[in-house]
Order: structure tokens, then C-alpha cells, then sequence
């Protein structure tokens, strides 16, 4: 009977093989995180878009319900409305038209406030107020303006516009018109 021997290889991972891979693992990855990072801007804009518009409706429709003014405005204490909407922004009803929150207004809506690279603008036509005030019609008292969302990094600005008519109503702005407002 004959015997056959065979004899196997041993086959591994060499450190050689390790650190190529890890090579080509760490460019693909470097590669495809700058590739989606405007992706991920544009998103992050969109998103900031949706939730300030949706407050907007949202304050709206809560001067209709309640029947009486309801304000949208920066706040850094839930009670004062400020010039800085960089800040949480805050939906109340605002019963005794002092542009504040009193302990017997009820406090609807906090929205948190925007970090880094981002920032918020209000222009109204004509004045300069630091609210969005909705009467219990769900028009503006003749406040017709622009809020502005901008996203910079680097070279690359995100921007959303909303605007703002007496009605009440919003629009979603071009994006050339947001891009001039933060430029």
C-alpha cells in the first residue's frame, strides 16, 4: 500500500498583508467621508428647514386654536424674547400682548437652538422686532419678512430661507436668495 503524504501549507495574514489592507481601508474611508460630507450639510439644512418651518405652522395654528396671539421668538430663559436667534426658540400665548412670558401663559413649544457653524436669521420688512407674532386670525400683524437658516463650512454655505407673509402663510424661498442672505 502506498502512503501518500501531503503536506499543507500554512496560510495566514503576514504583517505585510495587514498594513496594505489597512492602507486601502483607511483611503477608501477618507475618500468617501469627503464625498458625503455635503451630502450631509445639505441634509442637516433641509432638516433645519423642515423644524423652523413646522414651528411656524405649528405657532400658527396655536393662535387659531387658542384664540388669542401666539409668539415665536428666541428665548434664553423661557420667559424673555431676545434679539438673538441662535438661541432655543420658544411658542407661547402671549394673552397680554407684552412680547414676554408670564407664569399664566402657557409655554407650547421649545425648540433647541442651532450649534457650530450654524445660525438663524429674522428680518422683518420695515422694523426690527426679535418675534413672529401670529394673531387669533393666524395672520402676522403686518409682519412680512425673511427667517434665514446658514450652514458654513469652509467654502460651502448651506442656506434656507423661509418667507413670511402678513397672511400668515410661509414660503420656502429659492435657494439663490437664502445663498445671498448668508453670503
Amino acid at each position: 500500500m502506498d502512503c501518500i503524504f501531503s503536506v499543507k501549507k500554512s496560510s495566514g495574514l503576514t504583517l505585510v498583508n495587514l498594513l496594505i489592507t489597512l492602507s486601502i481601508l483607511s483611503l477608501l474611508t477618507s475618500t468617501g467621508v469627503s464625498v458625503l460630507s455635503p451630502i450631509q450639510r445639505n441634509i442637516q439644512a433641509n432638516n433645519a428647514y423642515q423644524q423652523l418651518f413646522t414651528a411656524i405652522q405649528f405657532a400658527r395654528i396655536q393662535a387659531v386654536n387658542y384664540r388669542s396671539q401666539a409668539l415665536l421668538c428666541p428665548t434664553n430663559n423661557e420667559q424673555e424674547c431676545i434679539d438673538d436667534w441662535n438661541q432655543p426658540l420658544m411658542i407661547f400665548i402671549d394673552t397680554d400682548n407684552s412680547e414676554s412670558r408670564n407664569n399664566n401663559e402657557p409655554l407650547l413649544q421649545i425648540i433647541r437652538a442651532s450649534i457650530g457653524s450654524e445660525s438663524r436669521y429674522w428680518r422683518v420688512s420695515g422694523r426690527d422686532q426679535n418675534y413672529l407674532r401670529f394673531k387669533q386670525d393666524g395672520s402676522t400683524r403686518n409682519q412680512n419678512g425673511r427667517l434665514t437658516y446658514c450652514l458654513r463650512k469652509r467654502n460651502d454655505i448651506q442656506a434656507r430661507q423661509i418667507i413670511m407673509y402678513r397672511t400668515g402663510r410661509a414660503r420656502k424661498a429659492s435657494k439663490d436668495e437664502a445663498q445671498r442672505t448668508c453670503s
